[in-house]
């Protein structure tokens, strides 16, 4: 079943490698807390949110790699090895209500899209278009008025303050950062 509300489908996981014979799966998370995945009881499947297949989630077990946890998960409907390598590089999508609520300060990256930056004396820098997912931290892609676009680190001595209901982030870039 194609989710009828996409727009609240974020991805969660990327289907790596199978894991055995059974239809276990290599999921590489896309959170910063991969135990998430665990509370989840149903996903969406595909190489979109658009095309993306409900799944129930059978089981989730963690492995640790060099990058971090990655879940070997199980879904209704993907049985066997060749099933489950079928999907490999797939998204899994989650529906943002089916998501354990976030902790005080957390925000979803794509909520930050949209959003004014300032600096903390008030000066206009531009308005976030994307995130990026960098090595350390995110990167916020600032459009600028006239300007080529900035890249402003995720980072609490750069984002002083992330503001949803008036929809600004104040900044308080070091010296060169906006050149």
């Amino acid at each position: 079943m194609i989710p009828t509300n996409t727009d609240s489908l974020l991805l969660v996981g990327t289907f790596g490698r199978p894991h055995g014979v059974q239809g276990e799966v290599k999921v590489i998370p896309e959170t910063d807390d991969p135990e998430r995945l665990a509370a989840l009881a149903q996903v969406y499947v595909g190489p979109s949110p658009e095309t993306a297949q409900r799944r129930a989630v059978e089981s989730v077990r963690f492995q640790p790699t060099k990058r971090g946890l990655a879940a070997l998960m199980c879904f209704e409907g993907i049985a066997g090895r060749d099933a489950a390598d079928a999907l490999r590089g797939h998204g899994v999508f989650a529906d943002q209500a089916d998501l354990p609520p976030l902790g005080e300060g957390e925000v979803f990256l794509h909520d930050l899209i949209g959003l004014a930056v300032v600096t903390e004396d008030g000066e206009a820098v531009g308005t976030v278009t994307d995130v990026l997912e960098g090595t350390a931290h995110p990167l916020l892609v600032v459009q600028r008025d006239g300007k080529p676009d900035a890249l402003v680190p995720d980072v609490d001595e750069i984002v002083t303050t992330i503001d949803l209901d008036a929809e600004q982030i104040t900044i308080a870039p070091p010296e060169g950062l906006l050149d």
